[in-house]
């Protein structure tokens, strides 16, 4: 590989910092969302009033057995539920 091919491949500082500043602005959105979602899964099970090996049956299984990730499913329901009528 040439000297201008490599050059042009590896990022400057300034790059790295703004990519490290990008990624920890993601990862900070990210941790509040889901933090956010299981608030909100605790706040359904309380108002259902349901043991949460229940809902994790009822509620969660059948997401993840059609293929869903934990994490979908988990947003799936907090949006559903939360929808206005």
């Amino acid at each position: 590989m040439s000297y201008i091919k490599k050059k042009l491949m590896q990022p400057s500082a300034g790059q790295i910092e703004r990519l490290r500043e990008e990624l920890h602005r993601r990862v900070s959105i990210e941790e509040l969302e889901s933090s956010g979602r299981w608030g909100a899964l605790e706040d359904i099970v309380n108002l259902l009033e349901i043991e949460r090996g229940t809902f994790h049956r009822l509620w969660i299984v059948p997401l993840l057995d059609a293929g869903l990730s934990l994490e979908a499913a988990t947003a799936c329901i907090v949006q559903s539920y939360f929808q206005p009528n």
